[in-house]
């Protein structure tokens, strides 16, 4: 028989990168199989309660079954919080989740369930169920269920809950190292995320490379607060952001940071500019074009230009910001801050416009910019 311990270490180490529960889900089967227990579905489902966090998710339903393979539903927080015990009262898993009982057992054989998962189970030829709770280091209790076409008997039940403490720490292990992966690439980005989890911290350690750089600050915002006050104002910037950042990541674009009522842009350089450039502007286009549409009494303004920047960590010895500097990161701003005394949506810089050879960038002369020598030509979105 195989070690529990080392089938559950490796299905972790092929779960981290990217995050997934897909091998740890067989990995169980594998673990239960080996002490007789054969099971042709395992179903993890990861949430606030059980102390998983994601920025964007509330639940994370994890499944493997022998006629389906691996399947994950993703709930949003909004959709958790209408649910009542965040979805878990009406399930096999409520009694675990409220404390009532360490385990259940479901025989599947009858007509009628009192859960509607069980009925389903039981067309789909499965004829017992076993819900369990894992108990994880912080103090919470992580559900999991499998389900045989078999009958489990008592022996197979107990067999079962003496694996428990193996499972739960696999379990809190895989999401553990899914939390710090999707927070980092939340708070830092989907690139600069995942280096600075591969050991990219220390501080001063840096990169050059070449990006396009594109800032963009939402006018009207001090007006809109005191309007609006200060709750209904972060909807709006979340939503004028939302948009910004779906149009950007759609394009190759990387959110490297907000800044108040602006965020900065990132797009590497691969080997076109061309390329990089015309995504730059197709951003800015079609968020003017979509803010638009929505209006939410503000506009916003765009700054773009394409050059060498450093990459890396800056900041204290105890608090270290991932970010970009230098002269072509200074230049995207105050072509930023440019846009609004011209009373256009976007301005550009030369490497951008001649790159991108874009019809509706229109020229619009040299302009002077803080920190830049010389007059600076710029072409424009109108």
């Amino acid at each position: 028989m195989r070690d529990p311990a080392t089938v559950l270490l490796d299905a972790l180490s092929e779960s981290a990168h990217p995050p997934t529960l897909g091998p740890l889900l067989v990995a169980v089967r594998d673990v239960l199989a080996d002490v007789g227990v054969e099971v042709q579905r395992v179903q993890i489902p990861l949430n606030r309660q059980s102390g998983f966090r994601h920025p964007t998710f509330g639940l994370v339903l994890a499944t493997w079954s022998d006629d389906r393979g691996i399947e994950v539903e993703l709930v949003t927080h909004d959709r958790l919080d209408k649910l009542p015990t965040h979805g878990a009262l009406h399930t096999p898993f409520g009694p675990i989740v409220m404390g009532e009982a360490r385990h259940v057992v479901h025989a599947l054989t009858k007509d009628s369930h009192p859960f509607a998962i069980l009925d389903k189970l039981r067309d789909r030829g499965f004829v017992s169920y076993c819900a369990v709770g894992l108990p994880i280091p912080t103090g919470a209790v992580q559900p999991m269920s499998v389900a045989s076409r078999s009958p489990l008997d008592d022996g197979a039940v107990e067999r079962i809950l003496c694996l428990c403490p193996l499972f739960s720490l696999a379990v809190y292990a895989a999401y553990r190292t899914s939390q710090a992966y999707r927070v980092a690439e939340s708070y830092i980005g989907p690139s600069a995320g995942p280096r600075v989890l591969d050991g990219d911290i220390k501080r001063g350690s840096t990169r050059a490379i070449d990006a396009g750089i594109v800032f963009c600050d939402i006018r009207g915002f001090t007006p809109l607060s005191a309007k609006l006050g200060a709750a209904k104002v972060v909807e709006v910037v979340n939503e004028v952001f939302a948009v910004v950042g779906s149009e950007a990541e759609t394009r190759g674009g990387e959110i490297l940071k907000f800044i108040g009522d602006a965020m900065l842009v990132v797009f590497p350089v691969e080997d076109d500019p061309g390329l990089v450039a015309r995504a730059m502007v197709q951003t800015a286009r079609a968020s003017l074009q979509r803010l638009r549409a929505l209006d939410r009494g503000v506009q916003l303004g765009f700054g773009g230009h394409i050059g060498q920047v450093v990459q890396g960590n800056i900041g204290t010895p105890k608090r270290l910001d991932f970010t970009v500097m230098g002269p072509a990161v200074n230049l995207a701003s105050r072509l930023e801050g440019l846009s609004g005394s011209l009373g256009v949506g976007a301005v550009f810089s030369k490497s951008v416009a001649q790159a991108a050879d874009d019809p509706e960038l229109v020229a619009r002369g040299a302009h002077s910019v803080k920190g830049v020598e010389r007059p600076v030509p710029v072409w424009v979105l109108e």
